[in-house]
């Protein structure tokens, strides 16, 4: 075990605990994110998180003006689960073999309308990994599980209940990865986003440079370009461009530090 490493963890999870007005610095890739002809977001990529604009009217530009105006034409009544893949990058994935399982945070699928704020950033939260190669198992008693799908690569299942599903006539969906480990010895990169009814049959999907399995319909702004993944990961806190409102996410998160050097297995 690399006890540099260890404390480095320890000192980051006290911070952490101490105070939730933000969320812990991660190393989550920030990709050059696509963006419609005014420069808005039809993805937000930042060190500690990878959020999906699924549907946007325009009516929250106070809080939401960064993103893109879209409809993608889903029936977001037909969600049944959310997935996020992603892999630990090449260059960091022997540190990360001896971090103690150090990596945690939530999924969250948010909507709004006009008269509905109930599913506001409504999160579900993860810790560690089930990978039996590397001797790392996740902790159970969190909502959502981490399975091991290849090498380094992992995939997160999570399903749209009362709980998270898109409300009636949203003006906004939001769909977000965030990682709360606040550890610096691994970079993670999301390989794909997709959102499935309960058939399993896919009804959108992004990949890793944040492009679209669909094209926008009606009066929405032109399709979204691939961005490219930028190799570097920054320094900024937080979600990216959430609103003011979606902070409340953060709530969680000294819970989540408390435990978060209590690994369900140690490697030696």
């Amino acid at each position: 075990m690399n006890f540099k490493k260890t404390l480095a963890g320890l000192a980051a999870v006290t911070v952490a605990a101490a105070s939730v007005s933000a969320v812990a610095g991660a190393e989550l890739v920030k990709i050059d994110t696509p963006k419609d002809a005014d420069g808005r977001e039809y993805v937000c990529s930042d060190s500690g998180s990878f959020l999906t604009v699924g549907y946007y009217d325009g009516s929250r530009d106070s809080m939401d003006g960064g993103k893109a105006i879209v409809d993608y034409g889903v029936d977001w009544s037909k969600a049944a689960n959310v997935k996020f893949r992603f892999h630990i990058t090449e260059d960091t994935q022997a540190d990360f073999a001896e971090g103690e399982n150090g990596i945690g945070g939530a999924i969250v699928v948010s909507s709004n309308s006009a008269t509905d704020t109930s599913h506001n950033w409504n999160a579900k939260d993860w810790w560690g990994v089930n990978d039996e190669d590397l001797g790392f198992t996740a902790e159970s008693a969190k909502a959502l599980q981490a399975n091991k799908v290849g090498d380094y690569t992992y995939e997160i299942v999570c399903p749209v209940d009362e709980m998270n599903s898109v409300v009636d006539d949203a003006t906004i969906v939001q769909i977000c990865m965030q990682d709360w480990s606040g550890v610096v010895w691994w970079t993670a990169a999301i390989d794909k986003v997709s959102v499935e009814d309960a058939s399993g049959a896919e009804l959108i999907s992004w990949d890793g440079t944040g492009k679209c399995s669909l094209t926008p319909v009606g009066g929405a702004a032109a399709a979204p370009a691939a961005g490219d993944v930028e190799a570097a990961t920054d320094s900024s806190k937080g979600s990216p461009d959430t609103g003011i409102e979606d902070v409340a996410v953060v709530a969680g998160l000294a819970a989540v530090a408390a435990g978060a050097v209590v690994i369900a297995k140690k490697r030696k």
